[in-house]
Protein backbone atom coordinates (compact mmCIF):
# COMPACT_ATOMS: atom_id res chain seq x y z
CA UNK A 1 0.00 0.00 0.00
CA UNK A 2 1.17 3.70 -0.52
CA UNK A 3 1.83 5.35 2.27
CA UNK A 4 0.16 8.89 3.05
CA UNK A 5 2.21 12.13 2.45
CA UNK A 6 1.88 13.83 5.64
CA UNK A 7 2.03 17.65 4.38
CA UNK A 8 4.25 19.33 6.81
CA UNK A 9 4.35 22.55 5.96
CA UNK A 10 0.46 23.10 6.81
CA UNK A 11 0.12 25.45 9.41
CA UNK A 12 -3.11 26.55 11.11
CA UNK A 13 -4.25 29.19 13.32
CA UNK A 14 -7.53 28.78 15.42
CA UNK A 15 -9.33 32.03 15.84
CA UNK A 16 -11.83 30.84 17.90
CA UNK A 17 -11.32 28.57 21.57
CA UNK A 18 -11.92 25.51 21.16
CA UNK A 19 -11.90 22.49 23.59
CA UNK A 20 -11.27 19.20 21.33
CA UNK A 21 -10.97 16.01 22.21
CA UNK A 22 -9.84 12.87 19.12
CA UNK A 23 -11.66 9.96 20.04
CA UNK A 24 -10.08 6.78 17.95
CA UNK A 25 -11.50 3.60 17.55
CA UNK A 26 -9.02 0.84 18.87
CA UNK A 27 -10.99 -2.11 18.31
CA UNK A 28 -10.48 -5.37 16.06
CA UNK A 29 -13.14 -4.02 13.62
CA UNK A 30 -10.71 -0.79 12.90
CA UNK A 31 -7.63 -2.82 12.73
CA UNK A 32 -4.17 -1.83 13.73
CA UNK A 33 -3.17 -0.25 10.05
CA UNK A 34 -6.72 2.03 10.71
CA UNK A 35 -5.57 3.11 14.24
CA UNK A 36 -2.19 4.11 12.95
CA UNK A 37 -3.57 5.86 10.34
CA UNK A 38 -5.72 7.59 12.63
CA UNK A 39 -2.78 8.52 15.33
CA UNK A 40 -0.90 9.75 12.72
CA UNK A 41 -3.78 12.36 11.52
CA UNK A 42 -4.16 13.61 14.94
CA UNK A 43 -0.23 14.09 15.32
CA UNK A 44 -0.61 16.06 12.24
CA UNK A 45 -3.43 18.27 13.32
CA UNK A 46 -1.74 19.08 16.41
CA UNK A 47 1.39 20.03 15.05
CA UNK A 48 -0.50 22.46 12.25
CA UNK A 49 -2.67 23.88 14.68
CA UNK A 50 -1.10 24.40 18.15
CA UNK A 51 1.47 27.20 18.99
CA UNK A 52 2.27 29.41 21.60
CA UNK A 53 -0.82 31.68 21.52
CA UNK A 54 -3.55 29.01 20.84
CA UNK A 55 -6.41 29.14 21.99
CA UNK A 56 -7.17 25.42 21.17
CA UNK A 57 -6.94 23.22 24.26
CA UNK A 58 -6.74 19.23 22.62
CA UNK A 59 -7.02 15.73 24.42
CA UNK A 60 -6.83 12.29 23.04
CA UNK A 61 -8.59 9.03 24.28
CA UNK A 62 -9.43 5.92 22.18
CA UNK A 63 -11.43 3.11 22.91
CA UNK A 64 -12.93 -0.39 22.41
CA UNK A 65 -14.61 -2.05 25.57
CA UNK A 66 -14.08 0.75 27.57
CA UNK A 67 -12.58 4.56 26.94
CA UNK A 68 -9.36 5.11 27.75
CA UNK A 69 -8.16 9.31 27.97
CA UNK A 70 -4.34 9.26 27.26
CA UNK A 71 -4.10 12.74 26.95
CA UNK A 72 -6.16 14.59 29.03
CA UNK A 73 -7.56 17.73 27.47
CA UNK A 74 -4.80 21.00 27.63
CA UNK A 75 -2.56 18.86 29.57
CA UNK A 76 -0.01 19.11 27.42
CA UNK A 77 0.57 22.68 25.72
CA UNK A 78 4.09 21.61 24.46
CA UNK A 79 3.33 20.34 21.33
CA UNK A 80 6.73 18.13 21.09
CA UNK A 81 5.46 16.80 24.40
CA UNK A 82 2.13 15.90 23.56
CA UNK A 83 3.11 14.21 20.31
CA UNK A 84 5.65 11.92 22.36
CA UNK A 85 2.66 11.36 24.60
CA UNK A 86 0.74 10.12 21.84
CA UNK A 87 3.48 7.87 20.38
CA UNK A 88 2.56 5.91 23.87
CA UNK A 89 -0.83 5.21 23.14
CA UNK A 90 -1.10 1.26 22.32
CA UNK A 91 -4.08 -0.71 19.42
CA UNK A 92 -6.39 -2.58 22.53
CA UNK A 93 -8.09 -4.82 19.63
CA UNK A 94 -11.79 -5.81 21.09
CA UNK A 95 -15.69 -5.09 20.45
CA UNK A 96 -15.97 -1.56 18.76
CA UNK A 97 -18.52 -0.14 21.74
CA UNK A 98 -19.00 3.05 20.55
CA UNK A 99 -22.02 3.90 22.03
CA UNK A 100 -19.96 3.15 25.47
CA UNK A 101 -17.22 5.39 24.45
CA UNK A 102 -19.94 8.09 23.50
CA UNK A 103 -21.52 8.32 27.23
CA UNK A 104 -18.20 8.03 28.86
CA UNK A 105 -16.37 10.73 26.59
CA UNK A 106 -19.62 13.37 27.98
CA UNK A 107 -19.46 12.19 31.31
CA UNK A 108 -16.01 12.35 31.74
CA UNK A 109 -13.63 13.18 28.42
CA UNK A 110 -13.38 16.74 28.89
CA UNK A 111 -12.35 16.66 33.28
CA UNK A 112 -14.38 17.45 36.01
CA UNK A 113 -13.79 21.37 35.97
CA UNK A 114 -15.01 22.64 32.55
CA UNK A 115 -15.93 25.97 32.63
CA UNK A 116 -19.87 27.15 32.05
CA UNK A 117 -21.75 29.44 30.45
CA UNK A 118 -20.49 32.20 28.25
CA UNK A 119 -16.74 31.46 29.25
CA UNK A 120 -16.47 27.90 28.43
CA UNK A 121 -15.10 27.38 25.14
CA UNK A 122 -16.61 25.13 22.28
CA UNK A 123 -16.45 21.62 23.26
CA UNK A 124 -15.78 19.30 20.12
CA UNK A 125 -15.52 15.23 20.09
CA UNK A 126 -14.09 14.03 16.98
CA UNK A 127 -14.92 10.62 16.29
CA UNK A 128 -12.18 8.59 13.93
CA UNK A 129 -13.44 4.70 13.29
CA UNK A 130 -13.49 2.53 10.05
CA UNK A 131 -16.03 -0.15 12.04
CA UNK A 132 -19.72 -0.39 12.96
CA UNK A 133 -20.42 -0.13 16.69
CA UNK A 134 -21.32 -3.33 18.01
CA UNK A 135 -23.81 -1.52 20.73
CA UNK A 136 -26.74 1.09 20.07
CA UNK A 137 -24.74 4.41 19.57
CA UNK A 138 -28.43 6.81 18.99
CA UNK A 139 -29.02 7.21 22.76
CA UNK A 140 -25.61 7.98 24.18
CA UNK A 141 -25.14 10.48 20.79
CA UNK A 142 -28.75 12.28 21.91
CA UNK A 143 -27.06 12.19 25.42
CA UNK A 144 -24.04 13.87 24.38
CA UNK A 145 -25.32 16.52 21.98
CA UNK A 146 -27.69 17.51 24.90
CA UNK A 147 -24.60 18.19 26.74
CA UNK A 148 -23.64 20.76 24.43
CA UNK A 149 -20.85 18.47 22.82
CA UNK A 150 -20.38 19.16 18.95
CA UNK A 151 -20.04 15.76 17.49
CA UNK A 152 -17.76 15.42 14.25
CA UNK A 153 -17.64 12.06 12.57
CA UNK A 154 -14.15 11.04 10.02
CA UNK A 155 -14.66 7.80 8.18
CA UNK A 156 -14.75 5.52 5.40
CA UNK A 157 -18.08 4.99 3.30
CA UNK A 158 -18.94 1.98 5.15
CA UNK A 159 -19.89 4.20 8.11
CA UNK A 160 -20.91 6.91 6.46
CA UNK A 161 -24.46 6.16 7.94
CA UNK A 162 -23.32 5.32 11.15
CA UNK A 163 -21.63 8.48 11.57
CA UNK A 164 -24.73 10.89 10.03
CA UNK A 165 -26.64 9.17 13.48
CA UNK A 166 -24.30 9.64 15.53
CA UNK A 167 -23.38 13.43 14.76
CA UNK A 168 -26.71 14.20 14.00
CA UNK A 169 -25.74 15.96 10.62
CA UNK A 170 -24.39 14.83 7.07
CA UNK A 171 -22.35 18.54 7.45
CA UNK A 172 -20.72 16.82 10.65
CA UNK A 173 -19.13 14.00 9.02
CA UNK A 174 -16.02 13.85 6.42
CA UNK A 175 -15.80 10.33 4.32
CA UNK A 176 -12.52 9.58 3.75
CA UNK A 177 -11.72 7.47 0.82
CA UNK A 178 -8.02 6.62 1.69
CA UNK A 179 -5.00 7.93 4.02
CA UNK A 180 -4.13 10.45 2.29
CA UNK A 181 -7.78 11.59 1.64
CA UNK A 182 -7.81 11.80 5.75
CA UNK A 183 -5.34 14.37 5.89
CA UNK A 184 -6.84 16.71 3.19
CA UNK A 185 -9.33 17.08 5.65
CA UNK A 186 -7.27 18.49 8.43
CA UNK A 187 -8.76 22.49 7.33
CA UNK A 188 -12.00 21.19 6.88
CA UNK A 189 -12.05 19.69 10.67
CA UNK A 190 -10.53 22.99 11.89
CA UNK A 191 -13.15 24.82 10.20
CA UNK A 192 -15.99 23.00 11.63
CA UNK A 193 -14.17 22.99 14.89
CA UNK A 194 -13.89 26.54 14.60
CA UNK A 195 -17.10 27.61 13.21
CA UNK A 196 -20.08 26.03 14.93
CA UNK A 197 -22.20 28.31 15.60
CA UNK A 198 -24.52 29.15 18.58
CA UNK A 199 -28.03 28.56 18.59
CA UNK A 200 -30.18 31.24 18.97
CA UNK A 201 -31.05 34.66 17.13
CA UNK A 202 -30.30 37.30 19.13
CA UNK A 203 -30.29 40.05 16.75
CA UNK A 204 -33.59 38.79 15.48
CA UNK A 205 -37.27 40.86 17.33
CA UNK A 206 -39.69 38.38 18.16
CA UNK A 207 -42.80 38.52 20.93
CA UNK A 208 -42.79 35.23 22.53
CA UNK A 209 -44.71 33.39 24.94
CA UNK A 210 -44.57 30.00 26.54
CA UNK A 211 -47.29 28.22 27.85
CA UNK A 212 -46.55 25.47 30.19
CA UNK A 213 -48.71 21.91 30.99
CA UNK A 214 -48.78 22.56 35.36
CA UNK A 215 -51.48 20.01 35.68
CA UNK A 216 -51.26 16.98 37.75
CA UNK A 217 -50.95 14.89 34.77
CA UNK A 218 -47.48 15.90 34.62
CA UNK A 219 -46.35 16.45 38.19
CA UNK A 220 -43.96 18.96 39.99
CA UNK A 221 -40.67 17.12 38.96
CA UNK A 222 -41.22 17.27 35.13
CA UNK A 223 -42.87 20.95 35.44
CA UNK A 224 -39.60 21.45 36.82
CA UNK A 225 -38.05 20.54 33.66
CA UNK A 226 -40.22 22.40 31.48
CA UNK A 227 -39.09 25.45 33.36
CA UNK A 228 -34.99 24.56 33.06
CA UNK A 229 -36.11 24.38 29.34
CA UNK A 230 -38.08 27.16 28.38
CA UNK A 231 -35.38 29.30 30.55
CA UNK A 232 -32.72 27.93 28.60
CA UNK A 233 -34.71 29.08 25.62
CA UNK A 234 -34.64 32.38 26.77
CA UNK A 235 -31.23 33.06 26.99
CA UNK A 236 -30.20 32.31 23.82
CA UNK A 237 -32.55 35.59 22.82
CA UNK A 238 -31.64 39.20 23.65
CA UNK A 239 -34.73 40.18 25.64
CA UNK A 240 -35.94 43.93 26.16
CA UNK A 241 -38.51 46.19 24.55
CA UNK A 242 -36.47 46.74 21.42
CA UNK A 243 -35.64 43.31 20.45
CA UNK A 244 -37.43 39.78 22.15
CA UNK A 245 -40.30 39.98 24.75
CA UNK A 246 -41.37 36.99 26.53
CA UNK A 247 -44.30 35.90 28.12
CA UNK A 248 -45.43 32.56 30.19
CA UNK A 249 -48.67 31.40 30.70
CA UNK A 250 -48.97 28.21 32.88
CA UNK A 251 -52.15 26.22 33.24
CA UNK A 252 -53.68 23.51 35.70
CA UNK A 253 -56.50 23.94 38.15
CA UNK A 254 -56.30 27.66 36.99
CA UNK A 255 -54.68 29.72 34.23
CA UNK A 256 -52.51 32.23 35.60
CA UNK A 257 -50.03 34.78 33.61
CA UNK A 258 -46.63 34.08 35.16
CA UNK A 259 -45.35 36.92 32.72
CA UNK A 260 -46.73 39.01 30.68
CA UNK A 261 -44.59 40.37 27.72
CA UNK A 262 -44.49 43.97 28.65
CA UNK A 263 -44.20 43.00 32.35
CA UNK A 264 -40.24 42.44 32.85
CA UNK A 265 -37.89 43.64 30.21
CA UNK A 266 -34.06 42.36 31.02
CA UNK A 267 -33.21 39.23 30.89
CA UNK A 268 -32.49 38.43 34.47
CA UNK A 269 -36.03 39.50 35.49
CA UNK A 270 -37.59 36.79 32.60
CA UNK A 271 -35.30 33.94 34.28
CA UNK A 272 -36.20 34.93 37.41
CA UNK A 273 -40.13 35.47 36.87
CA UNK A 274 -39.92 31.85 35.13
CA UNK A 275 -38.24 30.38 37.78
CA UNK A 276 -41.21 31.92 40.22
CA UNK A 277 -43.87 30.33 37.93
CA UNK A 278 -46.07 28.15 40.00
CA UNK A 279 -46.85 24.41 39.64
CA UNK A 280 -51.15 24.24 40.08
CA UNK A 281 -51.62 20.78 39.99
CA UNK A 282 -55.46 19.50 39.31
CA UNK A 283 -57.16 19.47 35.55
CA UNK A 284 -55.16 21.55 32.79
CA UNK A 285 -56.84 22.96 29.74
CA UNK A 286 -54.62 24.14 27.22
CA UNK A 287 -57.22 25.67 25.14
CA UNK A 288 -58.31 28.11 27.98
CA UNK A 289 -54.36 28.78 28.31
CA UNK A 290 -54.67 28.89 24.95
CA UNK A 291 -57.64 31.72 24.86
CA UNK A 292 -56.01 33.71 27.51
CA UNK A 293 -52.24 34.42 25.16
CA UNK A 294 -54.97 35.18 22.61
CA UNK A 295 -57.38 37.79 24.61
CA UNK A 296 -54.82 38.85 27.15
CA UNK A 297 -51.00 38.49 26.86
CA UNK A 298 -50.37 38.57 23.07
CA UNK A 299 -52.51 41.77 21.84
CA UNK A 300 -50.87 45.27 21.56
CA UNK A 301 -52.46 46.61 24.57
CA UNK A 302 -50.26 44.40 26.46
CA UNK A 303 -47.17 44.92 24.70
CA UNK A 304 -47.37 42.90 21.67
CA UNK A 305 -45.39 44.98 18.71
CA UNK A 306 -47.31 45.33 15.62
CA UNK A 307 -44.69 44.36 12.46
CA UNK A 308 -42.87 42.54 14.92
CA UNK A 309 -42.88 38.35 14.49
CA UNK A 310 -44.90 35.89 17.51
CA UNK A 311 -44.68 32.90 18.12
CA UNK A 312 -46.05 30.70 20.99
CA UNK A 313 -44.42 27.39 22.10
CA UNK A 314 -47.10 25.15 24.22
CA UNK A 315 -45.52 22.05 26.43
CA UNK A 316 -47.68 19.88 27.48
CA UNK A 317 -48.03 15.96 28.33
CA UNK A 318 -50.54 15.05 25.94
CA UNK A 319 -54.01 15.58 28.26
CA UNK A 320 -55.56 18.68 28.23
CA UNK A 321 -55.48 18.92 24.67
CA UNK A 322 -58.74 18.08 23.16
CA UNK A 323 -60.64 21.61 23.58
CA UNK A 324 -57.00 23.31 22.28
CA UNK A 325 -57.38 23.37 18.08
CA UNK A 326 -59.95 26.04 17.78
CA UNK A 327 -57.99 28.55 20.42
CA UNK A 328 -54.21 27.73 18.48
CA UNK A 329 -56.44 28.20 14.84
CA UNK A 330 -57.71 31.99 16.54
CA UNK A 331 -53.50 32.52 17.04
CA UNK A 332 -52.40 31.51 14.17
CA UNK A 333 -55.23 33.67 12.22
CA UNK A 334 -53.62 36.47 14.19
CA UNK A 335 -50.39 36.04 13.00
CA UNK A 336 -48.71 34.01 15.94
CA UNK A 337 -46.71 30.67 14.90
CA UNK A 338 -47.71 27.67 17.51
CA UNK A 339 -45.13 25.09 18.04
CA UNK A 340 -46.72 22.02 20.26
CA UNK A 341 -43.85 20.27 22.10
CA UNK A 342 -45.98 16.81 23.57
CA UNK A 343 -43.95 14.72 26.00
CA UNK A 344 -44.36 11.15 26.81
CA UNK A 345 -46.60 8.69 24.50
CA UNK A 346 -47.00 9.42 20.91
CA UNK A 347 -49.13 12.25 20.09
CA UNK A 348 -52.95 11.39 20.43
CA UNK A 349 -55.05 13.00 17.03
CA UNK A 350 -55.93 16.06 19.82
CA UNK A 351 -52.73 17.14 19.94
CA UNK A 352 -52.13 17.10 16.14
CA UNK A 353 -55.23 18.82 15.46
CA UNK A 354 -53.43 21.89 17.46
CA UNK A 355 -50.35 21.40 15.71
CA UNK A 356 -52.38 23.02 12.90
CA UNK A 357 -52.01 22.35 9.37
CA UNK A 358 -48.12 22.75 9.10
CA UNK A 359 -48.08 20.04 11.65
CA UNK A 360 -46.01 22.03 14.11
CA UNK A 361 -45.51 19.31 16.50
CA UNK A 362 -42.37 18.10 18.27
CA UNK A 363 -42.26 15.04 20.32
CA UNK A 364 -40.04 14.16 23.12
CA UNK A 365 -40.39 10.73 24.50
CA UNK A 366 -39.97 11.57 28.51
CA UNK A 367 -39.40 14.95 30.28
CA UNK A 368 -35.77 13.93 30.45
CA UNK A 369 -35.14 14.53 27.10
CA UNK A 370 -36.35 18.03 27.30
CA UNK A 371 -33.20 19.40 26.87
CA UNK A 372 -31.78 17.53 24.36
CA UNK A 373 -34.53 19.12 22.16
CA UNK A 374 -33.93 23.35 22.82
CA UNK A 375 -31.27 23.38 19.51
CA UNK A 376 -34.45 22.22 17.54
CA UNK A 377 -36.56 24.37 19.14
CA UNK A 378 -34.15 27.58 18.84
CA UNK A 379 -33.94 26.65 15.69
CA UNK A 380 -37.80 26.72 15.08
CA UNK A 381 -38.21 29.73 16.83
CA UNK A 382 -35.58 31.47 14.89
CA UNK A 383 -37.28 30.61 11.81
CA UNK A 384 -40.29 31.89 12.92
CA UNK A 385 -38.94 34.88 13.39
CA UNK A 386 -37.99 35.47 10.37
CA UNK A 387 -40.82 34.44 8.45
CA UNK A 388 -42.68 37.59 6.93
CA UNK A 389 -45.43 39.86 9.00
CA UNK A 390 -48.77 41.49 8.54
CA UNK A 391 -48.86 45.26 10.31
CA UNK A 392 -52.44 44.29 11.40
CA UNK A 393 -51.86 41.03 13.19
CA UNK A 394 -52.98 40.25 15.75
CA UNK A 395 -54.92 44.50 14.97
CA UNK A 396 -54.21 47.04 17.04
CA UNK A 397 -57.27 48.16 17.33
CA UNK A 398 -60.28 47.58 20.09
CA UNK A 399 -64.25 47.60 19.98
CA UNK A 400 -64.69 46.68 16.53
CA UNK A 401 -62.15 48.70 14.83
CA UNK A 402 -60.62 47.54 11.95
CA UNK A 403 -56.82 47.49 10.59
CA UNK A 404 -56.00 48.26 7.19
CA UNK A 405 -52.79 48.41 5.07
CA UNK A 406 -51.50 51.10 2.95
CA UNK A 407 -48.55 51.68 1.77
CA UNK A 408 -46.52 50.00 3.84
CA UNK A 409 -47.97 51.76 6.65
CA UNK A 410 -51.82 50.61 8.47
CA UNK A 411 -54.99 52.64 9.69
CA UNK A 412 -57.84 51.95 11.83
CA UNK A 413 -61.32 51.92 9.65
CA UNK A 414 -62.96 52.57 13.03
CA UNK A 415 -66.79 53.25 13.95
CA UNK A 416 -66.96 56.81 15.17
CA UNK A 417 -67.14 57.20 19.19
CA UNK A 418 -63.46 55.83 20.04
CA UNK A 419 -60.50 57.63 20.23
CA UNK A 420 -56.79 56.41 21.39
CA UNK A 421 -53.96 54.97 20.01
CA UNK A 422 -55.63 51.87 20.48
CA UNK A 423 -59.33 53.03 19.91
CA UNK A 424 -59.82 52.18 23.59
CA UNK A 425 -61.52 55.18 25.20
CA UNK A 426 -65.11 55.85 24.18
CA UNK A 427 -65.45 59.48 22.75
CA UNK A 428 -67.42 62.44 25.26
CA UNK A 429 -69.91 63.80 23.73
CA UNK A 430 -71.04 67.88 23.88
CA UNK A 431 -68.75 70.11 26.22
CA UNK A 432 -67.74 67.43 28.74
CA UNK A 433 -63.97 67.17 29.09
CA UNK A 434 -61.91 64.68 27.25
CA UNK A 435 -59.97 62.29 29.44
CA UNK A 436 -56.28 62.75 29.93
CA UNK A 437 -53.97 62.06 26.82
CA UNK A 438 -57.36 61.60 24.68
CA UNK A 439 -57.00 63.32 20.99
CA UNK A 440 -59.14 64.07 18.46
CA UNK A 441 -59.95 61.86 15.57
CA UNK A 442 -59.71 62.60 12.10
CA UNK A 443 -62.91 62.85 10.20
CA UNK A 444 -64.11 59.88 8.41
CA UNK A 445 -62.82 58.01 11.65
CA UNK A 446 -59.22 57.03 10.03
CA UNK A 447 -56.08 57.99 11.28
CA UNK A 448 -52.73 56.74 9.69
CA UNK A 449 -49.88 54.51 11.66
CA UNK A 450 -45.95 54.12 10.17
CA UNK A 451 -45.12 50.84 9.98
CA UNK A 452 -42.60 49.88 13.05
Amino acid sequence: MMAAVIPAALKLSLECRATILFLLASSAGTTLEGFLQAMAFVKQFVQAMLSEDAQAHVGVAWYSGELVVGVPVGEYQDVPDLVRNLDGIPFSGGATLTGRALQQAAERGFGSAARTGQDRPHRVVVLLTESHSQDEVAGPAHHARARELLLLGAGGEAVRTELEEITGSPKHVMVCSGPQDLFNQIPRLQGKACSWPLPGCQAQSVDLVFMLDASASVGPGNFAQMQSLVRSCALQFDINADVTQVGLVVCGSQVQTALGLDTHLTGAAVLRAMSQAPYLGGMGSAGTALLRIYDRVMTIQRGARPGIPKAGVALTGGQGAEDAAVPAQKLRNCGVSILVVSVGPLPREALWRLAGPRDSLMHVAAYADLRSHKDALIQWLCGEAKRPVSLCKPSPYMNKGTCVLQNGNYRCACQRGWEGPHRENRTLRGDAPKARGAHQEPSGGQQLYPSQ
